[in-house]
């Protein structure tokens, strides 16, 4: 089975949160802290399943979060990250206070991965271009010695036409020089038997 849904989502609001909606979300949590998300929207009085109220709190609403582009030193901690963790952006969040995995996981793909290439840095392996460039020919040399036919079965079916027609050729001269051979031989027989009955006449 899979995971069971937060709520029925039966007679809830869907779209964008109201200022009214944010403040008695604010003044619950404030007041009563986050209990459990999915008992959360009947106990503030929201007409919202319980996880647009989590993801609202953590992604807008909580007073830590932080807000604007990430600094140099938040960056760096990112690439750092990144290169242990790859795409676990809840992971790589955990370490930067403030900070959403939604927001981070922008920052890379819209920043931090275009400062990467222009630096020569792979931003999936973070290694030097060069180094991944040379790899990757060293792995086509490998492909090159390993032999193979690009022909394609119409090539394959000519050049097997051409082998035959060439043997068929052959086959020909060589009956056409036995005969000539024979033809010699039966015919210098009968003039050497008509000078012999010239001579005995």
């Amino acid at each position: 089975m899979g995971r069971q849904p937060c709520c029925d989502k039966v007679g809830l609001k869907k779209g964008p949160w109201t200022i009214e909606e944010d403040k008695k979300l604010i003044n619950f949590i404030l007041t009563n802290g986050h209990c459990c998300w999915r008992a959360l929207p009947k106990l503030s009085g929201l007409l919202r399943c319980g996880k647009s109220c989590r993801l609202r709190w953590i992604n807008y609403l909580r007073p830590d979060l932080k807000r604007g582009l990430l600094s140099e030193y938040e960056e760096q901690m990112v690439i750092d990250l990144h290169a242990q963790l790859g795409n676990r952006w809840s992971k790589i969040a955990s370490h930067l206070p403030g900070r959403t995995d939604n927001e981070i996981k922008n920052h890379w793909n819209t920043h931090i991965k275009k400062k990467l290439k222009k630096l020569g840095i792979d931003p999936l392996t973070h290694k030097p271009l060069s180094e991944q460039e040379a790899s990757q020919q060293a792995q086509g040399r490998k492909k090159s010695l390993v032999p193979h036919d690009d022909k394609s079965p119409k090539q394959d079916q000519e050049d097997k036409q051409t082998k035959k027609d060439k043997q068929d050729q052959h086959h020909t001269e060589q009956d056409l020089e036995k005969n000539i051979m024979t033809s010699a031989s039966i015919g210098g027989f009968g003039f050497g038997l008509g000078c012999c009955n010239l001579v005995d006449y």
